[in-house]
C-alpha cells in the first residue's frame, strides 16, 4: 500500500467501526423491543391463566401460554429441545444440525445437545415435559461485533502508530536530503576557489617573462613553480571533493540514470583504496571479481560508486587493522536484476544488531553517525529500485546488492 493510499485506508477502517456499532446498536435495541413485547404477551397469557376458576379453562390456557413459548421460540430463531420425564426428546425447533429424534443415533446426538443447553441456561419444567433452550441465532452473531469493532480498532492504532514513525522517518530523510543538498551548495564556492587556485598553480612563470618590460623580478611579479607531484596531489583531492560535493547535490533530487558497469566501478575503487591501504596500518586484500561480460545496470555512476564505497569502508571498518580480504564478487543475473556481493572476513555482525544495521543513526563504532548504510539503502534502493540485505554469514559480514540490468537480454 502506497503512502498516498494509506489515508484513505484509515478512514474506510474508521467508517466500518461507526457503521458496524450503529448496526450494532440498532440491532441491539431492535432485540430488547422484540423481548418486551414476547413477555408483555406471555404475562398477559399467564395472568389469565392463574386467574381462571374453571380447570379446564385454566388448563387451556396454560397450554396457550406453552405453545405461545415454543411459537416465539422458534419465530426467534431460539433452539429448543422439549424432552419427556425419561429426558427422550419429544420435539425440538432450530437445532444447529439435522438430526432425526425418532432415529436412535439422532436421539442420541440430541440429548447430548441437551445437555450443552442446560450448562447454559436451566431447563423450564411444565407438567412432565421439560423445555430446553439456548440463545438466539441472532444473538450469536451480535456477540462477535464488539469483538470485531475492538480488532478494528486496535488495527487503527497499529496503523496509526506506523503512519507517526513513516512520517518522522520521512521527515528524517527529508532533514537528510536538505542537508546534503545545502552541503553541496556551501562546498561550491571554495571548491571554485581552490580550482582557480590550482590553473594558477599549474602555470609555470619564468623570470623573463617578467622582467621583459624593463622591470626587475620580485616576489610580486614572480610565481614560483610547485613541485608537479604535489600539483598533481592536490589536484586529485581538489577532484575528490568535488566529486563528494556531486554525491551530495544528487542525494536530493532524482538523479539521471544511464548504463554503468559495476565492474569499472569496483575496479575504479580498488585501485583508490589499495593506496590507502598501507597508511590504515594493515594487510588487507581488496579483490575484485567481476568478469567483464558481467550485464550493465541501470544506475547512476557517481551514486553506486558512493554506495559501494560505504560498503568497502564498513568493511575495512571491521577488520579493524588486521589482516583479510574485502571481496567484490558478481553472483550472476536472477531475472532482470544483476546480484553483486561485498563481503569481508571480519568478525561478522552481531545477531542482535542484524535488523538495525541500516537504520539511520545507528552504529556499532563509538565514533560512528550511522549513515553510512542507512545511505547505501536509500541509494540502492529508493533511486534504482534495487535490494540490499545482510546475508547470513559463517565468518565476516556479507552484502547483497540487487541492481536492475540495462539489457534484459544480457546473460
Amino acid at each position: 500500500m502506497t503512502r498516498r493510499l494509506f489515508p484513505y485506508a484509515i478512514a474506510v477502517a474508521f467508517a466500518a467501526v461507526i457503521v458496524s456499532f450503529l448496526v450494532y446498536t440498532q440491532q441491539m435495541a431492535n432485540a430488547l423491543r422484540m423481548d418486551a413485547a414476547v413477555f408483555s404477551r406471555i404475562y398477559a397469557l399467564t395472568f389469565q391463566a392463574t386467574g381462571a376458576q374453571d380447570p379446564e379453562e385454566q388448563q387451556r390456557l396454560t397450554d396457550r401460554v406453552l405453545f405461545e413459548v415454543l411459537g416465539e421460540m422458534n419465530r426467534l430463531e431460539i433452539p429448543v429441545v422439549v424432552t419427556d420425564a425419561a429426558g427422550n426428546p419429544t420435539s425440538a425447533a432450530n437445532l444447529p444440525f439435522d438430526a432425526d429424534r425418532r432415529d436412535p443415533e439422532g436421539a442420541e446426538r440430541i440429548r447430548a445437545y441437551v445437555a450443552e443447553l442446560d450448562d447454559r441456561m436451566p431447563p423450564v419444567t411444565a407438567h412432565d415435559l421439560r423445555i430446553h433452550f439456548g440463545e438466539p441465532l441472532f444473538l450469536s452473531r451480535l456477540k462477535w461485533i464488539p469483538w470485531l469493532q475492538a480488532s478494528i480498532l486496535l488495527m487503527l492504532v497499529a496503523a496509526g502508530a506506523w503512519a507517526v514513525l513513516a512520517s518522522v522517518r520521512g521527515e528524517r530523510e527529508r532533514i537528510w536530503s536538505a542537508m546534503a543538498r545545502e552541503s553541496a551548495h556551501q562546498m561550491g564556492t571554495p571548491l571554485s576557489s581552490l580550482v582557480g587556485w590550482l590553473e594558477q598553480l599549474e602555470v609555470e612563470m619564468e623570470p623573463e617573462a617578467a622582467a621583459g618590460d624593463g622591470r626587475s623580478p620580485t616576489a610580486a611579479t614572480v610565481v614560483p613553480t610547485a613541485p608537479p607531484e604535489l600539483v598533481l596531489e592536490m589536484k586529485a583531492d581538489t577532484d575528490r571533493l568535488l566529486k563528494v560535493s556531486r554525491r551530495f547535490e544528487l542525494i536530493g533530487q532524482h538523479p539521471r540514470l544511464d548504463e554503468v558497469d559495476v565492474g569499472d566501478v569496483a575496479s575504479r575503487l580498488r585501485r583508490y583504496f589499495q593506496a590507502r591501504l598501507p597508511s590504515l596500518g594493515s594487510r588487507v586484500s581488496l579483490i575484485v571479481d567481476v568478469p567483464q561480460d558481467a550485464p550493465r545496470v541501470i544506475g547512476n555512476e557517481t551514486l553506486l560508486e558512493w554506495a559501494f564505497e560505504n560498503l568497502i569502508k564498513n568493511a575495512l571498518d571491521a577488520l579493524a587493522g588486521r589482516e583479510g580480504r574485502v571481496v567484490i564478487e558478481y553472483d550472476g543475473q536472477h531475472s532482470d536484476r544483476a546480484a553483486f556481493r561485498v563481503f569481508d572476513t571480519g568478525p561478522g555482525v552481531p545477531t542482535g544488531f542484524r535488523k538495525q544495521i541500516f537504520d539511520i543513526g545507528f552504529s556499532t563504532k563509538e565514533s560512528g553517525w550511522g549513515v553510512g548504510l542507512s545511505l547505501t539503502r536509500r541509494i540502492i534502493q529508493e533511486m534504482h529500485d534495487g535490494a540490499i540485505m545482510l546475508e547470513h554469514s559463517d565468518s565476516g559480514a556479507s552484502f547483497r546488492v540487487e541492481l536492475p540490468v540495462a539489457e534484459r537480454g544480457a546473460l
